[in-house]
Formats: C-alpha cells, structure tokens, sequence
C-alpha cells in the first residue's frame, strides 16, 4: 500500500494526458480522442503482462517492472519536443501503465477474508487518495512551469516508489493453478467483468475528460488540480462508511449507493458552476469508495486458491476495454458542451445503479436462514 501511496503522490499526468497533447501540441480533440484510445488499447496487453509476471516472478519484481518502465514513458511525455515523440511516450505509458494491477489486487485477494475485501480495497484506493490530496494540490506550484513538468513529477514519483518495492515488498511468488488462465475463465467472471466494464468507462471518461472540460468552462488547470484533491479526500471518508457497512449491507446495495451518488455528482459538474464543481467533486470521491472496492471485491470472490492474479487480470481487462472506449465517447460528447458530457454519465450511472438494485432483489435471501449469507454472496 506504501508503494501505490508514493507513486499516487505524483500521479496527476494521467488526467493532463490529454492537455498535454491538445494545449501544448495543438492537437484537434478528435486528435487527441484517437491517441487516447490507443493508449487504453495498448493497456489491455499491459494488464495481461502484469498477471504473468505476477504469476512466474512474483509481485515485488513486478511492481518493480511496472514503475520504472511507467517512468520511462513519463520522461518521453515531459520532454517530447513534437507531436510523434509525445505520441510515442503515450503509447509506451499505454504498455506500462496496467503492470502493476494483477500484482497489487492478488496481494488483497490472497491476504484478506472475503466478507473484508470491499473495505480493504476501498482502504487501498483510499490511500492512493491520500497522496492524491497532495498530488491535486502539487498541481498549482507546477502549473505555472507547463503541463510537461507535471510528467517530470509523475515521473520521480514513480521512481520513488519502485526504490520502496524493492526495499520493502517480499520476494516470494504464488503457487498457481495449472493452466491458470482457463480456469479463471468462468462465465460468472466473463459477465461480471462486462458490468464493470460499463462502471470502468464512466471512470475513464471522468479521467481523460475532466481537465478538458474545466477549460471549456472557462476555468484554469488549477481548478483541476484541487476538484482532484477535493475529490480524493472525500474517497477518505467514505472508506469508513464502506468499513462499517460492508458486513451488513449487501455488494448490490453498496453499489446501488455508489452509482447514485455517483449521478448526483456528475449531474452538478453539469452546471459548470465553481461551487457545484467541488461538491460534484466530493460526490464523484466518496462514489468510487463504494463501487471500486465492491466491483473488485465481488471479483475476488470468484477466485480459487492459486487464482487471485488470473482473475483480477481477466476483471481488470474491463480498464482497459474502457480506456479505450472513452476518449472516443467522452471527446464526442464535449463537442456537444460539457453540460451533455457530464450528463450523459449521470444518466448511465444511474442505469447502473438499477440495474443492480434489480439484481438485488433478484438475489435477495428468503427467510431466517438465509439472514446470515446477506453480506457474502451477490
């Protein structure tokens, strides 16, 4: 957790990529669009090599792996000099960015009892939030010397947090199932991970989506820069909320919860307005403490002992389905002004959320003795 802490302490370049590339360069938003999408396109073969070096090396030298070679591609971003090279280091961020995923959920998946996974990964990504606090507000001294030196920070950041990896994390490797990525392969994993597919666009478009459509409202990256703080403290506190009801309220109701809030956030970010930019914010943060941990969560559960890495990769691949579907949806829908953009999503969180509240009743437990599976199964 104190890696992923270290690196998130600069892990603002993610949401400049495109401001990199559509201020600095030039670039047309359907441009920019494009080059996004291929980013997300080249995640989903980097999240397949993270789940195999997981499972042959172990997590520590994967976590090394992935976080040098995220820096390497930083670097290329920061000093790219012309639109081929920026592209280039784009791409090659693309390759690297998802190594490191199969190797920090096993570690949850493989360590934590199920009836406390929600929380654990909520508590996980609320700890990267923490440093995200200092990384929104790291924006500000940083902006005034261009997008480009927020890539150098990101850059160190990760440098940083390999050096921690290779201190501190335990080189051991999992023993494994035999061939581990058929087994993996069930059909409640498959469906599973196309529902979190939809919830991981809704994410995407947040990220690529939101330094953009700041500009367009007529605010400065600054503005970005504390909306991501703003939004990360509030995935602090909610983490507690996830914590205490995770036991008692079933995934489906954690999720309902999230993806309504969710919507309220969003549908505020529509109006454009500095005040309902940051409580949008404080929606959209406390949102993902429910839906991240519970989707993961739900995920891990479907794994045998030896499994944890294979199915977190399979689940995960959602990211990258989604990286690469919303640039194109999201950069399409600001052409149309940020107020559809940020509705548009509203609308489908709140599809999601009754979606799930459909699937909970579908599912709920009938009479004294199903009382107690409540908590454990979707």
């Amino acid at each position: 957790m104190l890696v992923r802490v270290v690196n998130r302490v600069g892990g603002f370049g993610m949401s400049f990529l495109g401001l990199r590339m559509a201020r600095d360069l030039g670039m047309s938003l359907t441009s920019v669009g494009l080059v996004l999408a291929l980013f997300g396109l080249c995640t989903m073969p980097s999240r397949i090599l993270g789940g195999v070096l997981t499972t042959r090396l172990g997590a520590r030298s994967t976590i090394v792996v992935g976080l040098l070679a995220c820096a390497a591609a930083q670097l290329i971003i920061a000093f790219g000099s012309n639109i081929p090279a920026v592209i280039a280091g784009v791409l090659t961020l693309g390759l690297a960015y998802e190594i490191i995923e199969p190797a920090t959920q096993a570690l949850v998946v493989e360590t934590v009892p199920g009836a406390k996974q929600a929380s654990t990964f909520a508590l996980l990504w609320s700890s990267i939030a923490v440093a995200g606090v200092v990384s929104g507000v790291l924006v500000a001294p940083l902006a005034p010397w261009g997008v480009s030196a927020l890539f150098v920070a990101d850059a160190l950041s990760s440098l940083l947090a390999a050096a921690v990896a290779a201190r501190l994390l335990p080189s051991t490797t999992s023993a494994v199932a035999s061939p581990p990525w058929r087994s993996a392969l069930t059909r409640r994993l498959i469906v599973w991970t196309g529902i979190g597919t939809l919830y991981a666009v809704l994410v995407m478009v947040i990220v690529f989506m939101l330094p953009l459509a700041v500009e367009v409202a007529g605010w400065s990256p600054v503005v970005t820069g504390w909306l991501l703080a703003v939004a990360a403290a509030a995935a602090i506190g909610a983490q507690r909320l996830v914590a205490r009801w995770e036991e008692r309220l079933r995934p489906a109701t954690m999720l309902v919860i999230g993806h309504v809030v969710l919507a309220a956030g969003l549908a505020l970010w529509a109006t454009g307005e500095l005040g309902f930019l940051v409580l949008g914010a404080v929606l959209e943060g406390a949102s993902g403490a429910f839906c991240l941990g519970t989707y993961q969560a739900v995920a891990g559960r479907m794994a045998q002992p030896g499994l944890a890495a294979a199915v977190m990769t399979v689940f995960g691949l959602s990211w990258g389905v989604a990286a690469v579907i919303a640039p194109a949806v999201g950069t399409a829908l600001l052409a149309l002004g940020s107020g559809i953009l940020w509705l548009s999503c509203a609308a489908t969180s709140l599809a999601l959320a009754a979606l799930h509240a459909s699937a909970g009743v579908q599912r709920r437990p009938s009479g004294a003795q199903s009382a107690g599976r409540r908590s454990s199964d979707r």
